[in-house]
């Protein structure tokens, strides 16, 4: 599908063997990962209608969705998706298609929250707005992807840290700017891999260090009449920072070929705290894994996106989450153990071929069987499927409730409307029509201490999102505290834009170190040649 050539750890035949996996892959990673990532919805949401009351909600799929949308708290008290029986001698996909599409489906994702209508992918948090992806989070607003985060707005890939803007994959950080790679950094602004920093102002590479400014070191009077220069509550300053920023990571700092840290045997890129973990990106506090992207706490996973929040044993899957055990080709289950080939169910046990089920024990095709009746069927499928062809393959892309352009897959991996068409996936169809009250940008203010809070009434357009978007009074609040300058974008521009700080395309490339020219392999694109380092280089240049 790819046209690349890739190889096939003994680890990863291990793996297979051990998950109970026949044969060999046939697709590049990169592919999987595009499949698999095309089942999950992201940055978007959509008010609309619940199929099951009329009432209106905040859904990740839109009124276009193949599936009925229900309210969570509804799915799970009244799904009772409806059932098939298998027609032996005809292709499971179709038949499965068949009562899947008139299965209800939840109107998004986690679990454990409390005040948190406007999210998706969030987990055991509190007072959280527009943010997806998150995990015992409080007051975070306009986030992605955060783990323990606190009073924070436009987190991308964040941990553990407080009171920040603008921050993207950094760790313990407190009071900052507009930082990306950091660790255990405070009261600082525009870093880039500073360690233990505080007081510090476009530096790279430093460590431990205090009243900084461009990684010159200055006394505290010096640095702190420095920094008066620059009102960062200004938007016009706040982007001329930004300017300088990036011709800091061009020009000045160094660096890292692959960001792993805390991880024993692994390869890939982005590990924290991990063990055996072989080509995984995004993860963290996983174990013997091999192709796993996006996901906190996994072990035994393989070729999969986001098996997350302990979860053992999940093969070929997307967004099984939540303590669920032995899973193949599955997708948007939480909860859920010994499941294979099911979708949109919720604390469930032993089923094959389900869709849209809560709290049930042994059903195939959405119908109950006795345990040992159970076990006879399901393998009759299988062999069905194996003489189709069909088993071993995911879902074909139609499947997926949201849009390819709506997905994970569609950031990374955007298709034209042909390719979409060849893999299976659609498209969405919307048009971008401007509200007639929508205000351009330039009638923000420049200094978020000159809003009123009559500004929070206005609608504004993003020209570039094709999107209306509006300045609450809280991130009016939160701007003027922190001393960062209003929003003048849709969040989700915004958010991708810092997503896109951390380089990543599924795979990594070939470089040389920029010091003693040693091969390194890096997610880093090639204008950064030169100045990409390998692990041993980066140490005696950065410690």
């Amino acid at each position: 599908m790819t046209g690349l050539p890739f190889d096939i750890l003994p680890e990863e035949l291990a793996l297979r063997k051990k998950l109970g996996v026949e044969g060999s892959p046939q697709f590049h990673p990169v592919f999987r990962f595009m499949q698999l990532g095309a089942f999950w919805q992201h940055w978007n949401l959509f008010k609309r209608k619940c199929d099951k009351t009329g009432q209106q909600i905040i859904s990740v799929f839109s009124e276009d969705c193949p599936y009925p949308v229900w309210h969570k708290d509804e799915w799970i008290k009244n799904a009772d998706p409806p059932g098939a029986d298998f027609i032996e001698g005809q292709p499971v996909f179709p038949q499965l298609w068949d009562f899947f599409r008139r299965s209800p489906i939840a109107h998004n994702m986690g679990a454990g929250n409390e005040n948190c209508e406007y999210t998706d992918d969030v987990w055991y948090s509190k007072n959280c707005y527009l943010f997806h992806s998150a995990l015992e989070c409080e007051d975070c607003r306009y986030c992605y992807r955060t783990i323990k985060g606190k009073d924070s707005m436009y987190a991308a890939f964040g941990f553990q840290c407080e009171r920040t803007f603008d921050l993207v994959y950094s760790h313990s950080c407190f009071n900052v700017l507009f930082v990306l790679s950091c660790w255990d950094c405070r009261d600082s602004a525009f870093l880039y891999d500073c360690r233990g920093c505080s007081h510090c102002f476009l530096c790279s590479n430093m460590r431990n260090a205090q009243y900084c400014f461009g990684n010159e070191q200055l006394s505290k009077e010096a640095y702190e009449a420095k920094v008066r220069e620059w009102d960062l509550s200004s938007q016009k300053m706040y982007g001329r920072a930004k300017q300088a920023f990036q011709s800091m990571l061009r020009e000045r700092a160094w660096h890292r070929a692959s960001f792993i840290e805390r991880s024993d045997r692994s390869t890939g890129n982005y590990i924290d705290h991990s063990k055996n973990a072989q080509n995984c990106y995004f993860v963290d506090d996983t174990e013997d894994s091999i192709n796993v992207m996006r996901t906190t706490g996994c072990k035994d996973c393989l070729d999969s996106i986001s098996p997350a929040v302990n979860v053992q044993l999940v093969y070929y899957s997307c967004t099984v989450q939540d303590q669920c055990y032995d899973v193949q080709y599955g997708y948007n289950l939480g909860q859920c153990k010994w499941m294979e080939y099911c979708a949109h169910c919720f604390q469930c046990q032993h089923c094959f071929g389900c869709c849209g089920l809560t709290g049930k024990k042994y059903y195939i095709f959405n119908k109950p069987f006795a345990e040992a009746d159970y076990e006879r069927e399901k393998q009759r499928i299988i062999d069905s499927m194996k003489s189709t062809g069909e088993y071993g393959k995911f879902f074909p892309g139609f499947f997926a409730a949201n849009p390819y352009d709506e997905s994970i897959s569609g950031f990374y991996w955007p298709l034209d409307v042909e390719s979409a068409k060849k893999y299976g996936f659609r498209l969405s169809a919307k048009t971008p029509v401007r509200p007639s009250v929508a205000l351009d940008v330039s009638g923000i203010p420049d200094l978020s201490d000159q809003a009123q809070t009559s500004l929070s009434k206005e609608t504004f357009w993003d020209e570039k999102a094709k999107r209306p978007f509006q300045i609450q009074a809280a991130d009016m609040t939160f701007a003027q505290e922190i001393g960062a300058p209003l929003p003048t974008s849709f969040y989700a521009r915004r958010l991708q834009e810092n997503f896109r700080m951390v380089p990543f395309n599924g795979m990594l490339r070939k470089a040389s170190c920029g010091k003693c020219q040693k091969e390194v392999q890096t997610s880093w694109p090639g204008e950064f040649d030169g100045r990409i380092v390998c692990e041993d280089c980066y140490l005696k240049e950065v410690y």
